[in-house]
């Protein structure tokens, strides 16, 4: 019980911290607010938990063994990121914050596999506080359960506090303003893919 603790500690501080999900959520929860990013906010859990199981399996060492792979999911994930700012931020020349829909579900969960952060923060909890004294899938599981269970309500705080300053920000100036603070605010996120 004391690893699961220390997991559900250290999952509550990885999700409630900036990232690129957190972002997206709160420029969604304000374009679209709380009901349309549940989905989105579904698919980073289903992600995450996805990605421990997958690391417990063996992954992860597939993955830091292949520095190739390594690249391959920076590029694609810096892509996807710098592409969601633009879009974010109405380059596109749309009055409000441009996003067309939320993310579905399944673009969520994808996103997840290109998400640095996200790899970081489940091959930490996979390593360090996956309970001993179980069987290894015993152990997994609950470790993937903690994770999604700890990170489901930190997707709905940020959805929320968009969705709260949707509520401010209704002039066109002001909502402009505030998608290009959130369109730097997930570009910038790109600069810890590659330090």
């Amino acid at each position: 019980m004391s690893e699961l603790r220390a997991l559900a500690l250290f999952s509550l501080v990885a999700a409630i911290t900036p990232g690129p999900n957190n972002v997206m959520l709160w420029a969604s929860g304000i374009q679209f607010g709380v009901r349309r990013t549940v989905p989105h906010a579904l698919g980073i859990v289903l992600g995450v938990g996805s990605m421990a199981i997958m690391a417990a399996a063996g992954l992860a060492a597939l993955i830091e063994a292949a520095p190739m792979a390594e690249t391959s999911l920076k590029v694609i994930g810096s892509a996807y990121l710098l592409y969601l700012a633009y879009q974010i931020s109405g380059a596109s020349g749309s009055e409000r914050t441009v996003v067309a829909q939320p993310l579905r579900l399944s673009q969520g969960l994808a996103f997840q596999y290109v998400n640095p952060k996200a790899w970081v923060f489940v091959l930490g909890a996979i390593s360090v506080f996956r309970p001993n004294g179980l069987s290894i899938f015993v152990t997994t599981a609950l470790t993937a359960a903690t994770i999604m269970v700890v990170v489901f309500p930190s997707t709905l705080i940020w959805t929320a506090a968009g969705s709260v300053l949707n509520r401010f920000f209704t002039s066109r100036r002001w909502s402009r303003a505030l998608g290009i603070v959130l369109g730097a605010l997930l570009a910038s996120t790109v600069i810890f893919i590659w330090t």
